[in-house]
C-alpha cells in the first residue's frame, strides 16, 4: 500500500475560494477515477496549507491513474480554475510507503 500526499499553500485572502475549489477537485477525482481521495486543512502551524491524501495498492496503479489524469481535459479545466488561489512554487508531492 502506498499513500500519495499533495499539499499547496493558499494565497492570502483566498482561503474561502481555495477550500471550495479543493472540495470540487476532490469530488471530481473521486467520481471520475473511483479514488478514496480525501482533502484536509492544517489546524495548527501553517493553516494556509491544504493537503490531499490518496491510497494505492501499488506503484503501477498510481502511475496508471496519474497518466489518465494527465490526459483528462476536464481534470485540467478544474485544476486551472484553482491555479490562481495558491502560492506559486508551494506545491509538494510525496509518495509514502509503509515500513
Amino acid at each position: 500500500m502506498y499513500r500519495f500526499h499533495r499539499s499547496g499553500r493558499v494565497k492570502n485572502g483566498k482561503h474561502t475560494e481555495a477550500i471550495t475549489w479543493a472540495k470540487e477537485i476532490t469530488e471530481y477525482v473521486k467520481a471520475k477515477y473511483s479514488r478514496p481521495l480525501e482533502v484536509y486543512m492544517q489546524v495548527f502551524g501553517d493553516f494556509t496549507t491544504i493537503h490531499w491524501l490518496d491510497e494505492y495498492k501499488d506503484l503501477s496503479t498510481l502511475e496508471s491513474v496519474m497518466g489518465q489524469m494527465m490526459a483528462d481535459q476536464q481534470y485540467w479545466a478544474v485544476v486551472n480554475k484553482g491555479a490562481q488561489l495558491f502560492i506559486d512554487g508551494s506545491w509538494n508531492d510525496t509518495i509514502l510507503s509503509p515500513i
